[in-house]
C-alpha cells in the first residue's frame, strides 16, 4: 500500500460520513460509518454486498445509470440523493458526492454519502404542515368574507335609496359611517388574508417569474390609482430596462409604495420614482415630500399595525398599518428587500432591492 493510500484510508476510517469504493458491482472498499448506516458489519458488507444490494429498487436504475457514466468519463462528478435499504429491511434517504479513483490498476467508483434521513422528514412533515396552513387560509377566507357581503349589499341598497328605508338626513348618516366602517373592515380581512398567503408561499418559494418593464408597471399603478391629478410625479426609469420576477408581487409592492408617498405627502405633492442598477440587483425607490417618519419608528414601520404616530394618523388617514408588512414580505419572497431613510417634515424615500433575474434555490 502507498503512502497515499495509507493516508486515504486513515482518514477515511474517521470519517463521519460514509466513504466506498465500487468495482466490479460490488463495495471493494467502505469505512466503518458506511457499513454502520446500512446496519451491516464491515466484514458483511466489504466485497459481499453492492449498490444494487442496498439502494431501493425503484431507484436503482438511474443510480445504475449514473455510475456507468461516471466509469466511461461522461461524468466526472456527480451529486444526488436516492432511497437506500437498511439490513433490517427499513428505508432511509442518502445523498452520495462521487467521482472516479484508480483502484488496483482499474477504474472505478468512489464517493461519500450522508445520510440525510432526518433531513427529508422534516422537509415532509413542514410540506404536510403548509399544506395544512393553506388550507386553513383558504376556510378563513370563505368564512370571514361571506358574511361581509351581503352586509355591504344591504349598506349600499340603503344609502341609494334611502326613502324606502324610512331614513331621515341623520339616519342616512349614520349609514355612511357604518359603511365606511365596512369598507374598512373589508380592506382589513382582505390584507389579513393576503399577509397570511404571502407568508405561505414565502416557505414554499412559489413565484411566477417573467420578463417586464418596471416602468410600463409603474406607469399602470399611477394610472390606476389616477394620482398625477394630485401630484407632480416624475419617472425615471427607463423603457428599455427589464427585469425577471413576478410581476403581480412587484405590482403590489410598488402600489403601496406610490400610495403611500402620495397619500402622505404635503401640497404642492412631489413623488419621484427611479431606481439604480447593481450588478446583480435593481433599486427602485419612491421618494416623497410628506410628513416624514420619526427615526425612533422606522425599525418598526414594517412590522403589522405599526402605525407611526398612530392615534393620529390612523384618525386621519383610515390606516391600519398592514400595507407595508405586506410589501416587506412579498419584496422577501422575490429575493430581496425594502429600506426607508426619512426625516420629520422632510419626506421619506421608500428603496425596494431585488435580483434583477430571481433565481429559485432548491435542496437535495
Amino acid at each position: 500500500m502507498t503512502e497515499s493510500e495509507i493516508l486515504y484510508k486513515n482518514l477515511a476510517e474517521q470519517s463521519f460520513v460514509g466513504v466506498y469504493i465500487v468495482q466490479d458491482g460490488k463495495f471493494q472498499y467502505a469505512n466503518p460509518h458506511m457499513a454502520e448506516i446500512f446496519g451491516y458489519d464491515l466484514a458483511d458488507f466489504i466485497g459481499k454486498l453492492g449498490p444494487e444490494d442496498v439502494i431501493h429498487p425503484a431507484d436503482w436504475p438511474e443510480i445504475k445509470e449514473r455510475s456507468k457514466k461516471r466509469l466511461i468519463g461522461e461524468i466526472e462528478k456527480d451529486y444526488y440523493s436516492f432511497r437506500a435499504i437498511k439490513k433490517d429491511r427499513s428505508v432511509i434517504y442518502l445523498a452520495v458526492y462521487g467521482s472516479v479513483v484508480a483502484f488496483h490498476g482499474k477504474r472505478a467508483v468512489t464517493g461519500v454519502v450522508n445520510d440525510i434521513t432526518e433531513k427529508v422528514i422534516a422537509k415532509e412533515a413542514l410540506q404536510r404542515e403548509l399544506k395544512r396552513k393553506n388550507d386553513f387560509v383558504t376556510i378563513a377566507a370563505h368564512e370571514l368574507r361571506t358574511p361581509l357581503q351581503p352586509l355591504g349589499l344591504y349598506l349600499n341598497m340603503m344609502l341609494m335609496d334611502p326613502g324606502i328605508y324610512g331614513l331621515n338626513e341623520e339616519g342616512q348618516k349614520t349609514i355612511t359611517k357604518l359603511k365606511w366602517s365596512f369598507d374598512h373592515e373589508v380592506i382589513i380581512v382582505n390584507r389579513m388574508l393576503d399577509l397570511s398567503i404571502v407568508k405561505l408561499e414565502k416557505e414554499q418559494g412559489t413565484p411566477v417569474l417573467r420578463d417586464f418593464s418596471p416602468k410600463s408597471l409603474v406607469e399602470l399603478i399611477l394610472k390606476n390609482q389616477r394620482v398625477r391629478s394630485n401630484a407632480e410625479i416624475n419617472v425615471t426609469i427607463t423603457d428599455d430596462f427589464v427585469i425577471t420576477s413576478d410581476i403581480d408581487y412587484l405590482f403590489g409592492i410598488l402600489s403601496e409604495l406610490c400610495s403611500n408617498a402620495v397619500l402622505y405627502s404635503t401640497p404642492q405633492r412631489k413623488i419621484s420614482i427611479g431606481y439604480e442598477e447593481e450588478e446583480d440587483f435593481i433599486r427602485i425607490f419612491v421618494q416623497d415630500n410628506g410628513i416624514g417618519i420619526a427615526y425612533e419608528d422606522q425599525k418598526n414601520i414594517f412590522s403589522p399595525f405599526f402605525i407611526a404616530d398612530s392615534m393620529k394618523l390612523a384618525r386621519k388617514y383610515g390606516r391600519m398599518g398592514l400595507g407595508l408588512t405586506l410589501a416587506k414580505e412579498m419584496a422577501e419572497l422575490l429575493g430581496g428587500g425594502i429600506e426607508v431613510i426619512s426625516e420629520l417634515g422632510k419626506g421619506s424615500t421608500f428603496t425596494l432591492r431585488i435580483p434583477k433575474k430571481f433565481q429559485k434555490t432548491s435542496t437535495p
